[in-house]
Protein backbone atom coordinates (compact mmCIF):
# COMPACT_ATOMS: atom_id res chain seq x y z
CA UNK A 1 0.00 0.00 0.00
CA UNK A 2 2.63 2.30 0.69
CA UNK A 3 4.28 1.67 -2.52
CA UNK A 4 1.02 2.70 -4.47
CA UNK A 5 0.71 5.27 -2.51
CA UNK A 6 4.32 6.74 -3.32
CA UNK A 7 3.50 5.80 -6.82
CA UNK A 8 0.46 7.98 -7.04
CA UNK A 9 2.70 10.76 -5.23
CA UNK A 10 5.02 10.48 -8.22
CA UNK A 11 2.82 10.77 -10.81
CA UNK A 12 0.89 13.67 -9.67
CA UNK A 13 4.40 15.47 -9.20
CA UNK A 14 5.20 14.87 -12.56
CA UNK A 15 1.84 16.10 -13.72
CA UNK A 16 2.49 19.25 -12.20
CA UNK A 17 5.76 19.64 -13.54
CA UNK A 18 4.87 18.91 -16.87
CA UNK A 19 1.30 21.51 -16.75
CA UNK A 20 4.00 24.29 -15.17
CA UNK A 21 6.68 23.53 -18.32
CA UNK A 22 3.31 23.77 -20.79
CA UNK A 23 2.17 26.94 -19.18
CA UNK A 24 5.61 28.86 -19.52
CA UNK A 25 5.72 27.89 -23.26
CA UNK A 26 2.35 29.13 -23.71
CA UNK A 27 3.36 32.47 -21.91
CA UNK A 28 6.85 32.43 -24.54
CA UNK A 29 4.74 31.79 -27.57
CA UNK A 30 3.76 35.40 -28.16
CA UNK A 31 7.24 36.66 -27.79
CA UNK A 32 8.63 33.78 -30.70
CA UNK A 33 5.47 35.35 -32.99
CA UNK A 34 6.43 38.83 -32.37
CA UNK A 35 10.62 37.75 -33.02
CA UNK A 36 9.85 36.32 -36.24
CA UNK A 37 8.45 39.66 -37.61
CA UNK A 38 10.95 41.82 -39.57
CA UNK A 39 12.16 44.97 -37.88
CA UNK A 40 11.03 47.71 -40.77
CA UNK A 41 11.38 51.57 -40.94
CA UNK A 42 8.79 53.53 -43.17
CA UNK A 43 7.75 56.92 -44.60
CA UNK A 44 4.30 57.71 -46.05
CA UNK A 45 4.49 58.71 -50.04
CA UNK A 46 3.62 62.43 -50.67
CA UNK A 47 3.51 64.40 -54.13
CA UNK A 48 5.48 67.55 -54.10
CA UNK A 49 5.86 70.30 -56.91
CA UNK A 50 8.72 68.99 -59.24
CA UNK A 51 9.62 70.72 -62.46
CA UNK A 52 8.37 69.20 -65.83
CA UNK A 53 11.29 68.16 -67.21
CA UNK A 54 12.04 65.69 -69.75
CA UNK A 55 15.47 64.61 -71.41
CA UNK A 56 16.15 63.87 -74.99
CA UNK A 57 18.97 63.70 -77.60
CA UNK A 58 19.31 66.27 -79.75
CA UNK A 59 21.77 67.38 -82.70
CA UNK A 60 23.25 70.48 -83.22
CA UNK A 61 22.49 71.92 -86.76
CA UNK A 62 23.69 75.34 -88.27
CA UNK A 63 20.82 78.38 -88.38
CA UNK A 64 21.47 78.77 -91.72
CA UNK A 65 23.43 77.17 -94.81
CA UNK A 66 24.21 78.73 -97.72
CA UNK A 67 25.85 76.87 -100.78
CA UNK A 68 27.45 79.24 -102.93
CA UNK A 69 28.21 79.24 -106.49
CA UNK A 70 28.13 80.55 -110.07
CA UNK A 71 24.54 80.25 -111.55
CA UNK A 72 26.35 79.16 -114.85
CA UNK A 73 29.81 77.43 -115.79
CA UNK A 74 32.55 79.44 -115.96
CA UNK A 75 35.96 79.45 -114.93
CA UNK A 76 37.24 80.32 -111.21
CA UNK A 77 39.53 83.16 -111.37
CA UNK A 78 40.31 82.95 -107.35
CA UNK A 79 39.06 82.05 -104.22
CA UNK A 80 39.71 84.49 -101.90
CA UNK A 81 38.47 81.97 -98.60
CA UNK A 82 39.10 78.50 -96.90
CA UNK A 83 37.16 75.76 -94.62
CA UNK A 84 37.16 77.35 -91.34
CA UNK A 85 37.68 80.91 -92.25
CA UNK A 86 34.78 83.49 -91.00
CA UNK A 87 32.85 85.72 -93.68
CA UNK A 88 30.31 88.34 -93.16
CA UNK A 89 27.41 88.96 -95.26
CA UNK A 90 28.18 90.68 -98.76
CA UNK A 91 32.11 89.90 -98.41
CA UNK A 92 33.48 89.33 -101.78
CA UNK A 93 34.69 85.22 -101.54
CA UNK A 94 34.95 83.95 -105.71
CA UNK A 95 35.93 86.09 -108.34
CA UNK A 96 34.94 84.22 -111.65
CA UNK A 97 36.54 85.06 -115.00
CA UNK A 98 35.71 88.05 -115.77
CA UNK A 99 35.56 88.44 -119.58
CA UNK A 100 32.12 87.87 -120.67
CA UNK A 101 31.18 90.48 -118.15
CA UNK A 102 34.14 92.80 -120.08
CA UNK A 103 31.94 92.20 -123.00
CA UNK A 104 28.92 92.71 -122.19
CA UNK A 105 29.73 96.32 -120.62
CA UNK A 106 31.29 96.84 -124.04
CA UNK A 107 28.18 95.74 -125.99
CA UNK A 108 26.28 97.94 -123.13
CA UNK A 109 28.21 101.52 -124.13
CA UNK A 110 27.48 100.13 -127.55
CA UNK A 111 23.60 100.10 -127.31
CA UNK A 112 23.60 103.30 -124.87
CA UNK A 113 25.95 105.21 -127.39
CA UNK A 114 22.65 103.98 -129.93
CA UNK A 115 19.86 104.67 -127.76
CA UNK A 116 21.30 108.55 -127.59
CA UNK A 117 21.53 108.83 -131.22
CA UNK A 118 18.00 107.76 -132.08
CA UNK A 119 16.53 109.48 -129.25
CA UNK A 120 18.03 112.69 -131.05
CA UNK A 121 17.11 111.27 -134.34
CA UNK A 122 13.67 110.58 -132.71
CA UNK A 123 13.21 114.37 -131.46
CA UNK A 124 14.16 115.64 -134.94
CA UNK A 125 10.95 113.30 -136.67
CA UNK A 126 13.74 111.76 -138.92
CA UNK A 127 13.12 107.79 -137.13
CA UNK A 128 9.67 105.97 -135.70
CA UNK A 129 9.38 105.49 -132.04
CA UNK A 130 9.02 102.06 -132.99
CA UNK A 131 12.74 102.13 -133.83
CA UNK A 132 13.10 103.85 -130.66
CA UNK A 133 11.27 101.40 -128.40
CA UNK A 134 13.06 98.37 -130.07
CA UNK A 135 16.93 100.17 -129.45
CA UNK A 136 15.48 101.02 -125.67
CA UNK A 137 14.28 97.35 -125.09
CA UNK A 138 17.41 96.14 -125.89
CA UNK A 139 19.42 98.96 -123.60
CA UNK A 140 17.42 97.40 -121.02
CA UNK A 141 17.93 93.65 -121.26
CA UNK A 142 21.82 94.92 -121.82
CA UNK A 143 21.49 96.32 -118.14
CA UNK A 144 19.69 93.30 -116.95
CA UNK A 145 22.47 90.98 -117.91
CA UNK A 146 25.04 93.18 -116.46
CA UNK A 147 23.66 92.66 -113.00
CA UNK A 148 23.66 89.44 -113.46
CA UNK A 149 26.65 88.97 -114.63
CA UNK A 150 28.32 91.19 -111.80
CA UNK A 151 26.36 88.98 -109.39
CA UNK A 152 27.92 86.04 -111.03
CA UNK A 153 31.23 86.83 -111.69
CA UNK A 154 32.08 88.77 -108.33
CA UNK A 155 30.45 86.19 -105.44
CA UNK A 156 29.43 87.31 -102.14
CA UNK A 157 28.35 85.62 -98.79
CA UNK A 158 24.87 85.90 -98.49
CA UNK A 159 25.28 85.46 -94.34
CA UNK A 160 27.68 86.02 -91.36
CA UNK A 161 29.24 82.42 -90.71
CA UNK A 162 31.87 79.90 -91.11
CA UNK A 163 32.82 78.79 -94.30
CA UNK A 164 32.88 74.75 -94.17
CA UNK A 165 33.56 73.66 -97.54
CA UNK A 166 35.55 74.29 -100.64
CA UNK A 167 35.16 72.67 -103.87
CA UNK A 168 37.41 73.75 -106.28
CA UNK A 169 40.70 75.48 -106.27
CA UNK A 170 41.47 78.72 -108.82
CA UNK A 171 41.42 78.58 -112.00
CA UNK A 172 39.35 75.48 -112.29
CA UNK A 173 36.27 75.38 -114.28
CA UNK A 174 32.83 75.30 -112.10
CA UNK A 175 30.85 73.01 -113.95
CA UNK A 176 27.69 73.02 -111.93
CA UNK A 177 27.67 69.41 -110.60
CA UNK A 178 26.84 68.75 -107.01
CA UNK A 179 29.50 68.95 -104.09
CA UNK A 180 29.66 66.15 -101.81
CA UNK A 181 26.93 67.77 -99.93
CA UNK A 182 24.44 67.24 -102.95
CA UNK A 183 24.21 70.72 -104.29
CA UNK A 184 26.30 73.05 -107.05
CA UNK A 185 28.57 74.94 -105.27
CA UNK A 186 32.06 76.39 -104.73
CA UNK A 187 31.84 77.33 -101.26
CA UNK A 188 29.53 76.35 -98.72
CA UNK A 189 29.03 78.80 -95.54
CA UNK A 190 27.09 77.70 -92.80
CA UNK A 191 25.68 80.62 -89.81
CA UNK A 192 26.77 79.10 -85.99
CA UNK A 193 25.70 82.33 -83.71
CA UNK A 194 22.98 80.94 -82.89
CA UNK A 195 22.58 77.25 -83.92
CA UNK A 196 19.83 75.35 -83.78
CA UNK A 197 19.37 71.94 -81.86
CA UNK A 198 16.94 69.44 -83.30
CA UNK A 199 15.41 67.53 -80.86
CA UNK A 200 12.81 64.40 -81.97
CA UNK A 201 10.62 65.00 -79.04
CA UNK A 202 7.76 61.86 -77.72
CA UNK A 203 4.25 61.99 -79.49
CA UNK A 204 2.39 62.19 -75.89
CA UNK A 205 4.12 65.28 -75.21
CA UNK A 206 2.89 67.07 -77.95
CA UNK A 207 -0.02 68.90 -76.44
CA UNK A 208 3.04 70.72 -73.91
CA UNK A 209 5.56 72.04 -75.80
CA UNK A 210 5.11 75.55 -76.13
CA UNK A 211 6.95 78.33 -78.28
CA UNK A 212 9.26 80.47 -76.21
CA UNK A 213 9.87 77.25 -73.32
CA UNK A 214 13.08 76.95 -72.15
CA UNK A 215 15.52 74.28 -72.35
CA UNK A 216 19.06 73.16 -70.59
CA UNK A 217 21.67 71.66 -73.28
CA UNK A 218 24.71 69.60 -72.58
CA UNK A 219 27.15 68.09 -74.02
CA UNK A 220 29.85 65.15 -73.52
CA UNK A 221 32.42 67.81 -74.68
CA UNK A 222 31.49 70.58 -72.05
CA UNK A 223 30.95 68.46 -69.40
CA UNK A 224 31.32 71.25 -66.87
CA UNK A 225 29.04 73.60 -68.78
CA UNK A 226 24.81 73.99 -69.49
CA UNK A 227 24.22 76.16 -72.00
CA UNK A 228 20.10 77.83 -72.38
CA UNK A 229 18.25 77.43 -75.76
CA UNK A 230 14.32 78.41 -76.34
CA UNK A 231 11.71 76.60 -78.15
CA UNK A 232 12.19 78.69 -81.74
CA UNK A 233 10.29 75.87 -83.97
CA UNK A 234 7.13 72.95 -83.44
CA UNK A 235 7.18 70.73 -86.35
CA UNK A 236 2.74 70.25 -86.98
CA UNK A 237 3.44 66.57 -88.03
CA UNK A 238 4.46 62.80 -86.27
CA UNK A 239 6.59 60.54 -87.79
CA UNK A 240 5.19 57.21 -87.25
CA UNK A 241 8.43 55.10 -87.18
CA UNK A 242 9.24 56.52 -84.11
CA UNK A 243 6.81 58.22 -82.85
CA UNK A 244 8.28 61.22 -82.36
CA UNK A 245 8.08 64.94 -83.72
CA UNK A 246 10.65 67.86 -84.45
CA UNK A 247 11.33 70.46 -81.96
CA UNK A 248 13.87 73.00 -82.99
CA UNK A 249 15.47 75.22 -80.58
CA UNK A 250 17.29 78.18 -80.81
CA UNK A 251 20.74 78.90 -78.61
CA UNK A 252 22.99 81.79 -79.56
CA UNK A 253 26.06 79.89 -79.18
CA UNK A 254 28.00 83.10 -78.50
CA UNK A 255 31.58 81.63 -78.17
CA UNK A 256 31.09 78.97 -80.89
CA UNK A 257 31.47 76.11 -79.03
CA UNK A 258 28.74 73.83 -80.50
CA UNK A 259 29.51 72.74 -83.96
CA UNK A 260 26.95 71.61 -86.27
CA UNK A 261 26.61 67.59 -85.84
CA UNK A 262 27.33 67.59 -82.20
CA UNK A 263 25.35 65.32 -79.73
CA UNK A 264 23.86 66.83 -76.86
CA UNK A 265 21.46 66.14 -73.99
CA UNK A 266 18.50 68.54 -73.98
CA UNK A 267 16.46 69.10 -70.88
CA UNK A 268 13.01 70.66 -71.80
CA UNK A 269 11.27 72.61 -69.07
CA UNK A 270 7.29 71.97 -69.20
CA UNK A 271 6.55 74.23 -66.37
CA UNK A 272 5.69 72.39 -63.05
CA UNK A 273 4.03 69.53 -62.05
CA UNK A 274 2.27 67.60 -59.15
CA UNK A 275 4.49 64.25 -59.39
CA UNK A 276 5.15 61.36 -56.46
CA UNK A 277 9.12 60.97 -55.47
CA UNK A 278 10.79 58.47 -52.83
CA UNK A 279 14.53 58.24 -51.70
CA UNK A 280 16.20 56.28 -53.89
CA UNK A 281 17.47 53.93 -50.94
CA UNK A 282 13.82 52.23 -50.80
CA UNK A 283 13.99 51.09 -54.43
CA UNK A 284 15.79 47.47 -55.36
CA UNK A 285 16.68 45.99 -58.55
CA UNK A 286 15.19 42.65 -59.36
CA UNK A 287 18.32 40.64 -60.26
CA UNK A 288 18.44 39.00 -63.65
CA UNK A 289 16.41 41.60 -65.27
CA UNK A 290 15.89 45.60 -64.92
CA UNK A 291 12.54 45.41 -62.78
CA UNK A 292 12.60 48.21 -60.22
CA UNK A 293 10.47 47.48 -57.20
CA UNK A 294 9.82 48.59 -53.31
CA UNK A 295 8.15 47.23 -50.49
CA UNK A 296 4.88 49.04 -48.62
CA UNK A 297 3.18 48.02 -45.50
CA UNK A 298 -0.88 46.86 -45.79
CA UNK A 299 -2.43 45.25 -42.31
CA UNK A 300 1.62 43.90 -41.52
CA UNK A 301 2.41 42.91 -43.91
CA UNK A 302 5.05 43.54 -46.76
CA UNK A 303 3.60 43.70 -50.10
CA UNK A 304 5.78 44.28 -53.15
CA UNK A 305 5.09 46.48 -56.01
CA UNK A 306 6.60 46.79 -59.21
CA UNK A 307 7.80 50.66 -60.12
CA UNK A 308 8.31 53.01 -63.09
CA UNK A 309 11.17 55.13 -62.49
CA UNK A 310 11.31 58.87 -63.68
CA UNK A 311 14.20 61.13 -63.02
CA UNK A 312 16.35 61.06 -60.44
CA UNK A 313 16.53 64.09 -58.43
CA UNK A 314 19.55 64.17 -55.94
CA UNK A 315 19.19 61.13 -53.66
CA UNK A 316 15.17 60.45 -54.70
CA UNK A 317 13.32 58.85 -57.87
CA UNK A 318 10.72 60.53 -59.20
CA UNK A 319 7.87 57.81 -59.96
CA UNK A 320 5.73 57.44 -62.50
CA UNK A 321 3.42 54.52 -61.69
CA UNK A 322 3.39 51.27 -59.16
CA UNK A 323 2.81 53.67 -56.59
CA UNK A 324 0.44 56.40 -55.18
CA UNK A 325 0.09 59.06 -52.21
CA UNK A 326 -0.60 57.91 -49.05
CA UNK A 327 1.40 54.58 -49.03
CA UNK A 328 3.51 53.43 -46.00
CA UNK A 329 7.06 53.20 -48.62
CA UNK A 330 9.69 50.85 -46.63
CA UNK A 331 12.87 52.58 -46.47
CA UNK A 332 14.95 50.43 -44.10
CA UNK A 333 15.03 46.32 -43.77
CA UNK A 334 13.63 46.33 -47.16
CA UNK A 335 16.36 43.76 -48.19
CA UNK A 336 15.34 41.41 -45.42
CA UNK A 337 11.68 40.99 -46.88
CA UNK A 338 10.02 38.81 -49.20
CA UNK A 339 6.40 38.92 -50.33
CA UNK A 340 3.99 38.95 -47.47
CA UNK A 341 6.53 38.82 -44.82
CA UNK A 342 4.91 40.15 -41.85
CA UNK A 343 6.70 43.51 -40.37
CA UNK A 344 7.32 45.30 -37.20
CA UNK A 345 7.40 49.33 -37.96
CA UNK A 346 9.93 50.86 -35.52
CA UNK A 347 9.58 54.28 -36.41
Amino acid sequence: MKINRYLIIAIAAITIIAQACSSKKEEKQPETVEASKVLVEVSQTKTTKLLNQIEFTGVVQAWEEAYIGAATPARIEKIFVDIGDKVSKGQLIVQMDRTILYQANVQLDNLKNELNRIETLLKEGAVTQQSYDQIKTQYDVAVSNIKNLAINTEIRSTLDGIVTGRYYSDGEIFSMSPSPAGKPAIVAVKQIQPVKILVGVSERYFNNVKIGQTASVTSEIFSDKTFEGKVAKIHPTIDRASGTFNVELRLENRGSELLPGMFTRVALNLGEIEGLIIPARAVMKQVGSNERFVFVVEDGKAIRKTVQLGRKIDDNFEILSGLKTGEKLVVVGQSNLMHLSEVHIVN
